[in-house]
Order: structure tokens, then sequence, then C-alpha cells
């Protein structure tokens, strides 16, 4: 019996070590690893080609607009105003009253003047006659003579002296500011009004030594205005002589204001073309610095090998950013540039060839 029991324990061990050797023999073996391709371990970069284009290089200035001119009339007499006919912020045309002061005896003593130029006159007269038949001496006819034109030049005195009581626009503008009522007293050089031209308008705005060497008289430009509007403006004045604190020059440029639309004051952008050139029009977004602090652009070479290559910035704008220093054709990197150096070889994805912005 005990025999027995043997016999299976050793025939179930027997069972055992077969079915544990015949599982190692349906166990697959690990298929080997495939080997990367280096290909793929290079940085992915999207590569477009840009073409250049002529583009117009432009100026851009800030200033504001500014009334041709502006004024205060002032009194060439002492005397009480008695009238001020316009309100502030009336138009008015040349030689329009705008203030007008007491003529107090100013026509008595212009009437007295010319009854007492006529009586030189006929003194003058008469002395002439005599000293033509001697029986004056030339002295004396001179002396005649010499009194009529006194008295010429006193009604001449008198009569511009009544025409200061009435002080008169030099040009059609706009009361902008009454400084005196009636009743109040102005002195000789005293302001009476401020008046302003509205039309023309002018646009000024100051430009660096580097800019001013390309800007000329007569240039037509563009103005934009900050509540939206633009405008056409043309160069009228360089200045010679910088600001002694900026050491900038003022420019004014003028234009059309004959619906009395442009205020003075508005802040305004001043486009001034100065020539064209072949330049790349780009997005903003794929210029870098490279290890100097300089600016450009990332390019592939031959070899599909990284290069940095510097721009010169002409101009920002809505469409994009305009740069100098490319070739004519020029592959950029504009996906991935952020993440490669100079010298590194990358796995390019090639976009279509654009001229102007690659978006």
């Amino acid at each position: 019996m005990k025999l027995r029991r043997q016999h299976t324990t050793a025939i179930i061990i027997v069972v055992a070590i077969s079915l544990w050797q015949f599982s190692g023999l349906l166990k697959s073996e690990p298929a080997p690893e495939k080997a990367a391709d280096p290909i793929d371990r290079l940085t992915a970069v999207r590569v477009e080609t840009i073409t250049a284009q002529m583009h117009t290089n432009e100026i851009s200035i800030r200033g504001r607009t500014q009334s041709i001119r502006k004024v205060k009339l002032r009194s060439k007499i002492d005397g009480q105003v008695v009238a001020t006919p316009p309100e502030k912020g009336d138009r008015v045309k040349e030689g329009d009253v705008i203030c007008r002061i007491s003529i107090d005896d100013r026509a008595a003593r212009l009437a007295e003047a010319k009854a007492l130029a006529r009586q030189r006159e006929l003194e003058a007269s008469a002395s002439e006659r005599l000293a033509a038949k001697g029986h004056r001496s030339e002295t004396q006819a001179a002396a005649s003579q010499a009194q009529l034109d006194g008295a010429k030049a006193l009604v001449t005195q008198m009569t511009i002296e009544l025409d200061n009581t009435e002080i008169r626009a030099p040009f059609d503008g706009i009361v902008n500011d009454r400084l005196v009522e009636a009743g109040a007293y102005l002195q000789k050089g005293d302001p009476c009004a401020v008046l302003v031209q509205e039309d023309p308008i002018l646009i000024v705005g100051s430009v660096s030594e580097q800019e001013v060497i390309f800007l000329q008289n007569g240039t037509q430009s563009e103005v934009q205005l900050s509540d939206g509007r633009t405008i056409a403006a043309s160069v009228r004045f360089i200045s010679s002589v910088a600001n002694e604190m900026t050491r900038t020059f003022r420019v004014e440029l003028i234009a059309d204001n004959h619906d009395r639309s442009l205020r003075d004051g508005i802040t305004a952008v001043i486009t001034v073309p100065i020539g064209e050139t072949m330049a790349h029009l780009i997005s903003s977004a794929f210029l870098v610095l490279n290890d100097d602090g300089v600016i450009g652009v990332r390019t592939l070479a031959d070899g599909n090998i990284v290069a940095f290559k510097p721009v010169q910035i002409l101009g920002d704008g809505l469409e994009g950013t305009w740069i100098q220093g490319l070739d004519d054709t020029e592959q950029i990197i504009t996906v991935g540039h952020q993440f490669v150096q100079t010298g590194q070889h990358v796995r390019a994805d090639f976009g279509e060839a654009k001229v102007g912005a690659v978006q």
C-alpha cells in the first residue's frame, strides 16, 4: 500500500516536469528592436520660400495738428472798449470789426487837422506866387511848404488814430477767445481777442538727425489722425536748426481744411515716402536674436543646415514687417526657428513659395 502511494507521487512529479518543459517551448522569443532612423532624431522645422518685392521706404513721424496762424489782436491806442461784435467761437471775415474803442475827441482833432491843412495849402500857394514875382525869398517859400507838409502829416496821423479805434480781423478765421468786454479799458498793446485761421492747417512733428536728410519740401504724405481719419498733406518746411534739447528737427506739413473739420492739437502719425527698394515682407514672429543681440532670421542652407542672416527692419504695418538684407529669394524657417541653432542639421518640411508675408 505504501509502495503504491510512492508510485503515484512519482507519476505526478514526472507529469508536472513535462508540462513545464512543454510550456517553455510554446513561449515566443521577443522580436529584436528595429534600429531608429537617424533622420527621425533630427529636429523638425517648417521652411518657406519668400521672394523680394518693391517696397516704398517711409519715415513715420509722430506729431499733431496746428493752426497755421493764431494771433492775439492788440490795441494800438489807449481807450475804453465800447463794443465787441463777435462772440467767442464766431467765424469772421478779413476786415470784420472784432473790438471797437471809444472815438472820444479823435474825430474833432481830425477835423481840426484837416482845416489847418487847407489853411497851410492856401498860404503855401500864395507864398509860391509871391516868390515867383520876387516879392518873397526862396527861404520863406520853403518854410510855407514845410508848414503845409506838416499839416498834411498831422491829418494822416489823426486819420490812422481814428481808424485804430476799430480792431479788425487781419484774415478769415474763428474768434477762439474774447479777452475783453464792453466797458473795459485798453492800453496800447493790450490784447482784445485771439483769432485762429482754420484753413489750411499744419501737421507738425520732429525727426532725428538720421532721418532729416531724406526729407524734401513738397513731398506728398499721408497723415493718420487719432480719431481714425486719414488725410493727405505735403511737406512745406524742414528746419535747418536742431532743437537744442532733443537734437531733432521740426517738420511742417500743410493740409486742406476747407470744411473746418480739423482742429488744432489732434494727435497724428505722419508717413512720408522717401524712395523705393527691394525688400521682404514677413511676420514679425519670424525674427530672432543671435548670441550677439543682432536681429535677423534663421534660414536653411545647403544640406538642411540652419543659418542665421542679420536683417534691417524698414517698417511695420498691419500686413507684416518689411526687412532688408536677404537674397532676392530666400528659404526661411517659419516654425521651429526658436528651437534650433546656427549650424544645426534639421529635418525640413517645405511650404509653398510666397511673395510677401509668410502667414
